[in-house]
């Protein structure tokens, strides 16, 4: 049975956002201005549905959403997951998150993201599997070169 503990709590909030933007390499958005922003729309959006009558657990829920609205998959996330999914042969898993890393600053990796318009709820469209595929064969391209 789930607890109402940090339902509403601003503290909460703050700490669930600041370990999922680190986490996820969201670092355009790890601002205090963007973080205090988060953490305001969020109380409103609990604040407003408690106010409404909805049990504290749907309102936790929608305060969530609306904390992490637009920052659920980073870039990072999206590399990360094609180097899990279809390089595990290549890399040994402990080097996929700084591989990770290390292509979210590649300039022809991130023209593709731009081209296909991500951003942090891109998966809720179709589009995907194209780009994973465009962006494995530069990975592919990256890691022949490092005689990978």
């Amino acid at each position: 049975m789930k607890t109402t503990q940090g339902f509403g709590d601003p503290d909460f909030y703050n700490g669930y956002l600041r370990k999922h933007l680190s986490e996820h390499h969201f670092e355009k958005e790890n601002t205090p201005k963007f973080i205090e922003s988060r953490i305001d729309d969020a109380l409103d959006t609990y604040t407003e549905a408690f106010a409404a009558g909805r049990p504290p657990y749907i309102c936790q829920e929608m305060a969530m959403r609306t904390l992490l609205k637009g920052i659920y998959v980073s870039r990072y996330d999206i590399i990360y997951n094609i180097l899990e999914e279809d390089c595990w042969r290549r890399l040994s898993s402990e080097t996929w998150e700084v591989t990770a890393i290390h292509f979210t600053h590649d300039s022809e990796i991130n023209a593709i993201l731009d081209r296909h318009g991500v951003n942090g709820d891109f998966l809720d469209r179709g589009d995907y599997q194209a780009m994973r595929l465009e962006i494995l064969g530069t990975v592919t391209e990256r890691l022949d070169g490092y005689d990978l």
